[in-house]
């Protein structure tokens, strides 16, 4: 039953739209059929055939009741008269340029050779002088032929809070010596103890030696 009822309604649906397609074709129909007897009615009526033509023809041919106007023709254009050009100046006379004469080149002198300078020579470096009592022996910590070495060496030495002397050594064929040395002891025993704090104040080795 259920089938049945499906199918009803679809055919009533195919009828509907059928009977809604052929309204509208007859809509349209109609619609056309009028606008083609309005236009009947208000366009002119023309005769048909050939003498309808040939009125055509002989009212082309018949001339305007009103003639086109004469165009106007300009009149020719005369030839420019040339103007009068001015007459050509006369160049100025060129005078002569004035030669100033150059000044004279001032006059060398050459300069006279400057003396040479005599430095004065600097001053032997200052050695102490050793003690008036000597001892038997003495540490001594260098020796150098270069009496600013020497110096040098004995400033070291004094920085450090010892008390240096400088005694100078004529070697003969081996020359000048300058022996840096420090203390006086009458025995070798305490120049050896001293020795030892003196390595270790200026880390350097020190040799103990007789004085005379």
């Amino acid at each position: 039953m259920e089938r049945l009822r499906e199918r009803r309604q679809f055919s009533l649906d195919d009828r509907q739209a059928v009977a809604l397609a052929i309204c509208a074709l007859l809509l349209l129909s109609g619609v056309f059929s009028l606008g083609v007897l309005i236009g009947r009615r208000t366009a002119p009526e023309i005769d048909s055939g050939a003498g309808g033509l040939a009125a055509l023809d002989a009212a082309a041919r018949t001339p305007s009741p009103h003639p086109e106007p004469a165009r106007a023709v300009a009149p020719p254009v005369a030839a420019a008269t040339p103007l009068p050009q001015p007459a050509a100046e006369k160049p100025a006379p060129v005078r002569a340029a004035t030669v100033i004469p150059a000044p004279p080149w001032p006059s060398v002198v050459a300069a006279a050779p400057s003396r040479p300078v005599q430095v004065a020579p600097a001053p032997p470096a200052a050695l102490a002088p050793p003690p008036r009592d000597l001892g038997a022996f003495t540490v001594q910590v260098g020796a150098s032929q270069d009496r600013a070495e020497a110096a040098r060496l004995q400033n070291r030495v004094r920085s450090s809070g010892l008390r240096p002397y400088v005694v100078e050594a004529r070697l003969g064929a081996k020359g000048t010596w300058y022996r840096i040395r420090v203390g006086a002891f009458q025995d070798r025993e305490s120049a050896m103890r001293f020795r030892k704090d003196v390595e270790r104040e200026l880390r350097t080795v020190a040799v103990v030696m007789p004085t005379r």
